[in-house]
C-alpha cells in the first residue's frame, strides 16, 4: 500500500491532476479550437471563465460560478476520494467513499457548481435504493424493546457497510429472536452495499483514479479497487475496461517515471477495441494533439479522451507544453487533464524546466486544503503499518 511510495509521489500525482484540471477550466467545453487560440494565443492556462467567450461557437458554458484556480467537477471527484482515503488511514472502502461522495455532491452538500449526468444519476440511484431498503426494513416486525431494535439495526447497518457476510451476525451475541430479526434486516439492507453508479462511459469514470493510485500503485488489489472506484459513479462494464487502462497508465507513471512505459502499460491493459483506438492515435505522429483530438472526438467519451491523452504524452516533453496542447485541443479538456496531469506530474515532478510550475500550484483554489491533506498523508506514512 501507500508505505511503498514516498509522500512526494502522492503530491506529484494529485498536484499534477488538479493543477492540470484548474488550468484547463477557463476554456473547458469550447469545441471551436480557433476560438480558444483567439482568446488565449500564447498562454491558455488559468483563463478566467466567461460566458462571452462561449457565445457564437459550438460550446457549453457550465462554470459561471467558478473563477481562476477553481477545480472543475472532475477535479472535485479526485479530491473527494483523496479525502475519503486520508480519513480512512489510507484504506479504500467503497461504502465510506460513496457516503462522502453523496454528502459532498448531494443536496445540502458543500459542492457548488455543475453536476454532470453520471453524478446526478448516481445520486438519484443511491437515494432510490435507500428509500426502498428503508421501507423494507421498516416493514419487518420486532417485538423486543426499542433499545434492542435500534442496537440491532445499527449492528446490521455497519455489517452491510463493511461488506461483511450475513453469517457474521451469528457471532454477535444475539438470542434466536434477535438473530431472526437481524438476518431479515440484513436481507432488506444488503442492496445498499452494491453499486449504484450511472450506466455511463464518460470521463468522470476515471476522475477519481489519481487519488486511488497515489495510495495503491504497485498493490496487488489495484485492479479490484479500480473497478470498485469506477463503479461507484459509473456502473458500466466499458467504463471499467477503460478505467483499468487509465489505472495501469498511472501506476506505470508512479513506478517508472517513463512515458514509453506508461504507453506500454496502456497497451498491455487494453482490450482489443481499446488497443485499436490507442494505435490509431499513435499512428498520427505527423499531426498535433489538437488535430488528432478533433479527428477522433473532442467530447466526454472515454474512447475519445484516453487516446487523445496518449497521443499528447507521445509528443510533448514538459508539463506546461502538454497541458497547453490539451487546452488548445478543446472540448472536454478538463476530463482529459486529470489523467494527463497525474501522469505528467510523476514523469516531470514539480518545478525546474519541465515539471509542474510552482506559479501554477500557487493559483490552485484548494491549495491550503491540499497542504493539510498531504500533511495527514505524511503522518500516515510514518505509522509502522496500515494493515
Amino acid at each position: 500500500m501507500i508505505q511503498r511510495h514516498k509522500v512526494e509521489q502522492c503530491q506529484y500525482t494529485i498536484l499534477g491532476a488538479l493543477t492540470a484540471d484548474a488550468a484547463s477550466l477557463g476554456c473547458h467545453w469550447i469545441y471551436d479550437q480557433k476560438r480558444i487560440h483567439d482568446l488565449t494565443p500564447v498562454s491558455p492556462e488559468f483563463h478566467r471563465p466567461s460566458k462571452a467567450d462561449y457565445e457564437g461557437v459550438l460550446s457549453y458554458f457550465a462554470h459561471d460560478r467558478k473563477t481562476v484556480g477553481d477545480l472543475s467537477h472532475y477535479g472535485e471527484q479526485t479530491l473527494i476520494l483523496l479525502r475519503a482515503l486520508v480519513s480512512n488511514a489510507g484504506r479504500y472502502n467503497q461504502s465510506h467513499y460513496q457516503d462522502l461522495f453523496c454528502q459532498y455532491f448531494g443536496y445540502g452538500g458543500e459542492y457548488i457548481g455543475y453536476i454532470d449526468r453520471p453524478t446526478r444519476d448516481t445520486l438519484d440511484n443511491i437515494a432510490a435504493a435507500q428509500r426502498q431498503a428503508i421501507a423494507q426494513a421498516n416493514a419487518i416486525t420486532f417485538d423486543g424493546s426499542e433499545e434492542q431494535k435500534q442496537r440491532i439495526r445499527s449492528l446490521v447497518t455497519n455489517s452491510v457497510k463493511q461488506g461483511q457476510d450475513r453469517s457474521s451476525l451469528k457471532h454477535a451475541n444475539l438470542d434466536n429472536r434477535q438473530l431472526a430479526y437481524a438476518l431479515a434486516l440484513y436481507k432488506a439492507l444488503a442492496p445498499l452495499s452494491g453499486y449504484h453508479g450511472a450506466d455511463d462511459e464518460q470521463l468522470p469514470a476515471i476522475a477519481k483514479l489519481p487519488a486511488l493510485l497515489a495510495f495503491y500503485a504497485g498493490d496487488n488489489q489495484l485492479a479490484q479497487l479500480t473497478e470498485s472506484a469506477v463503479r461507484v459513479t459509473n456502473n458500466n462494464d466499458r467504463a471499467v475496461t477503460f478505467g483499468q487502462v487509465a489505472s495501469k497508465m498511472l501506476e506505470a507513471a508512479i513506478l517508472t517515471q517513463d512515458i514509453p512505459s506508461v504507453i506500454d502499460a496502456a497497451h498491455q491493459a487494453a482490450s482489443p477495441e481499446i488497443r485499436t483506438l490507442i494505435d490509431q492515435a499513435l499512428q498520427l505522429q505527423n499531426k498535433t494533439t489538437a488535430d488528432v483530438t478533433k479527428q477522433l472526438g473532442m467530447s466526454c467519451q472515454l474512447e475519445f479522451g484516453i487516446p487523445s491523452v496518449i497521443h499528447n504524452l507521445s509528443q510533448q516533453n514538459s508539463f506546461i507544453e502538454a497541458i497547453r496542447h490539451n487546452i488548445y485541443a478543446g472540448g472536454d479538456s478538463c476530463g482529459r487533464a486529470i489523467l494527463l496531469g497525474a501522469v505528467l506530474g510523476n514523469i516531470y515532478g514539480i518545478g525546474e524546466d519541465k515539471g509542474i510550475p510552482h506559479a501554477w500550484i500557487e493559483k490552485l483554489g484548494p491549495k491550503e486544503q491540499l497542504t493539510m491533506l498531504f500533511n495527514d498523508i505524511a503522518c500516515t506514512l510514518s505509522e509502522p503499518s496500515l494493515t
